[in-house]
């Protein structure tokens, strides 16, 4: 069985390594390890799991495993900092929110098999060595190139823990436009997401984003339901929730904002389609600061 690397020691990345039977080999690369060990628990299932750490520059041996679960604007910058141990036979999944990470990464490393997830689990750090699996969710992974192969995949990662998607572009967006919808307006309005369709005003606002939303959907031919139907359903599914964009905002750390709502007016310039209500919460995220 081979050793499993992941970059990231957040929620997705203690996640995915509680996911991996207790004979597997864990890594975690982070950038300046404490310590050679890692171990958390996991609530509320009470379950202990102990990997290793290691900064990137200290590994010498190839990897073939790799797990990338940074917050986006990390992503392709951690992929780099591992490059040198990257090989033809190195499978990367990569857990990012958004969109332009993965496309970023997939341009920079096209001898490498990536495949992108979109994933709806909800998990949190309590502190920095315990995860609460907050609400079990689906985990959709698919090819971003040529070498992602879905047997091949099936060989390390826990297959009772995904589905497979054969045309995972179309799968992203779809996160994609839930997050454009609901993200950035929780931290306009510091709330949780279900206040986002209880109270009138916002409920509006968010409406006017998912029109913008469904137009860029419509150029690039996207078979895929309304943005503010969808957005609906999500926030009565998810009431109670405070999105990662908001945490990241509460706790003075940088927002996903650029892989959001900023790839998503990089495209409406591309095919010239005004968005002018996202314009505006872009750049209302932006001088919140």
């Amino acid at each position: 069985m081979q050793d499993i690397y992941i970059l990231g020691s957040g929620a997705m990345g203690c996640l995915w390594a509680s996911y991996c039977p207790p004979e597997q080999s864990v890594h975690f690369i982070q950038r300046a390890p404490k310590e050679a060990t890692f171990s958390f628990q996991v609530l509320p299932y009470a379950t202990k799991h102990v990997t290793t750490c290691h900064a990137a520059n200290e590994l010498i041996h190839p990897i073939e495993r790799l797990i990338v679960a940074t917050k986006a604007y990390d992503a392709l910058a951690a992929m780099q900092s591992v490059a040198h141990l990257l090989t033809d036979a190195t499978q990367v999944v990569l857990l990012q929110n958004g969109l332009g990470s993965q496309q970023a990464i997939t341009d920079a490393f096209p001898h490498v098999a990536i495949f992108a997830c979109s994933s709806t689990e909800g998990a949190y750090k309590q502190d920095s060595n315990t995860l609460v699996h907050a609400g079990k969710g689906q985990n959709l992974i698919g090819a971003m190139n040529h070498h992602a192969k879905k047997e091949a995949l099936a060989d390390w990662l826990p297959d009772h823990q995904y589905q497979w998607q054969d045309q995972i572009e179309v799968t992203l967006w779809r996160k994609f436009m839930i997050n454009c919808a609901i993200n950035p307006l929780t931290v306009l309005y510091q709330c949780q997401n279900g206040k986002l369709i209880e109270e009138p005003k916002y409920l509006s606002h968010m409406q006017q984003i998912c029109e913008e939303i469904d137009l860029l959907s419509q150029a690039q031919t996207l078979n895929v339901d309304s943005a503010f139907v969808v957005a609906r359903q999500v926030c009565q599914l998810t009431a109670q929730n405070f999105s990662s964009m908001l945490q990241d905002h509460r706790a003075q750390n940088p927002t996903e904002i650029d892989f959001m709502t900023g790839y998503l007016l990089k495209l409406a310039t591309r095919y010239k389609i005004p968005c002018p209500k996202n314009a505006e919460v872009y750049e209302s995220i932006l001088n919140l600061g």
